[in-house]
């Protein structure tokens, strides 16, 4: 069993830091370019669904902390399939989409500074570097998250303390003018900005005290992330509507109130460094989360083979030529449709999870384990709204992916499900015959421990 060493504090600064990193700086322009200055109302709009989204998995957290939550809990409590899927739909969003989104993304504000850098090469460039230092381990790379991470905070306190002096109240009018289609697609897009707080499923076994600390971080570290995002998009929009979906970057607008020193502090310590540690964090975690797998033996343990620096060198080398495919095949103009991937992903690998609380009630033994601020109503009631919530943001962005991009996107997508589909019954079936189904275990809280 492993030590339980994360506190509040520890959580809270894991979620804020896990939440609070390239989604603003990728995802606000692009949904500027669809709703413009209304993309602050997106941003509020977003929030709301996370919130009850965030709430089901929080609750299910502090009844069974463990490691690895996000596939745990609907693989044994839901449905096995089901659950790969949802996670089979993460991977694509993350290694077609996430990482070509942030590595292009990143190439696109040092293009701010040096104009005559090939946007395509150099994002493949960002990827191979992060992959080599994630191939000599995950201490190297940790340590440099810190660092990182902390920087990143103080360049977003520059933007904003300077940004808000040059506010014009003039941009900030007609917020509320703009189409009802053109926000709510923004708001699904968005929701991914607020993915972070789930994290902390992924490390439940490690927490102390976790049915109070668990859902107490969700709760304070989702209105802190809240607060820093709706102060970025006030300057940003106040600053520079409607010319920031035109401009494309943060950096451009912070030009307009930063100079020196300080712009260039912004520019690297802010939105670059932000890419860095999510490019970097998704190496890390992502990589892990698939030798957990390994170890359930849903995936050949060949695949998680580790180097003498303890890194699943298969799975990172996977992750990283996968990625800079999807640059090299979408090339520089699809940031819409790398965010639409990612976003994607994001809202899949949650139902799962959200159904599986629904189970709960079916076991006596795990019934005992639920905290006493959990209303039993809620287990019909908040999943049913998670779900749907989840469902109508899925929905909406498929929509968008099929009305406003080549069909031959979404048919890939489907082709990537039928793919894991096929894969999971198949693996499954070779388990079975050999006894080593992980799912075929009574389900009870033992099965949830590290």
């Amino acid at each position: 069993m492993k030590t339980k060493t994360l506190g509040l504090v520890d959580l809270i600064a894991l979620e804020v830091g896990m939440t609070v990193g390239a989604g603003i700086f990728t995802y606000l322009p692009i949904a500027s370019s669809k709703a413009g200055n209304g993309a602050i109302i997106a941003l509020v709009i977003a929030a709301v669904p996370m919130l009850f989204i965030l709430l089901n998995l929080i609750i299910i957290g502090s009844i069974l902390p463990t490691t690895g939550g996000t596939f745990k809990y609907g693989a044994y409590l839901f449905s096995p399939t089901f659950s790969f899927v949802g996670l089979w739909i993460y991977l694509f969003g993350a290694f077609a989409g996430f990482f070509p989104l942030t590595a292009l993304t990143l190439a696109k504000y040092l293009k701010t500074i040096w104009q005559n850098i090939p946007l395509i090469p150099f994002a493949i460039l960002i990827l191979t570097v992060f992959y080599i230092i994630n191939v000599f381990g995950i201490k190297i790379a940790s340590r440099m998250e810190i660092v990182f991470v902390a920087t990143l905070f103080i360049s977003l306190f520059v933007y904003v303390f300077f940004g808000l002096q040059d506010v014009k109240p003039v941009n900030l009018e007609g917020i509320f003018s703009h189409s009802i289609d053109a926000v709510l697609y923004s708001a699904a897009l968005l929701t991914f900005i607020f993915l972070g707080s789930n994290a902390v499923l992924e490390v439940g076994g490690e927490i102390k005290n976790a049915r109070r600390n668990m859902p107490l971080s969700v709760i304070i570290s989702f209105v802190a992330v809240l607060i820093i995002y709706l102060a970025i998009a006030f300057v940003t929009f106040g600053v520079a509507s409607p010319e920031v979906s035109a401009e494309g970057t943060l950096s451009a607008v912070a030009t307009r109130f930063l100079e020196g020193f300080f712009y260039y502090f912004f520019t690297f310590g802010g939105p670059v460094l932000a890419i860095v540690t999510s490019i970097n964090a998704t190496y890390m975690w992502g990589s892990r989360s698939l030798i957990a797998l390994s170890r359930m033996g849903i995936i050949p343990s060949r695949l998680s083979k580790q180097n003498r620096w303890e890194t699943p060198y298969f799975l990172i080398t996977g992750i990283w030529i996968i990625s800079c495919m999807s640059l090299l095949i979408i090339g520089e103009e699809g940031l819409d449709i790398f965010a639409l991937f990612a976003s994607i992903g994001g809202v899949a690998i949650l139902i799962p999870s959200i159904l599986a609380l629904t189970r709960i009630k079916r076991y006596h033994r795990l019934q005992q384990l639920v905290p006493g601020y959990v209303k039993k109503k809620w287990f019909s009631f908040l999943p049913r709204l998670g779900v749907l919530f989840s469902v109508i943001i899925f929905v909406l962005l498929i929509y968008q992916l099929v009305t406003e991009h080549n069909p031959y996107y979404l048919i890939g997508l489907i082709a990537w499900i039928a793919a894991g589909l096929i894969y999971i019954k198949l693996r499954r079936k070779y388990l079975k015959s050999r006894n080593k189904d992980p799912f075929e275990k009574e389900v009870s809280s033992e099965l949830f421990i590290e």
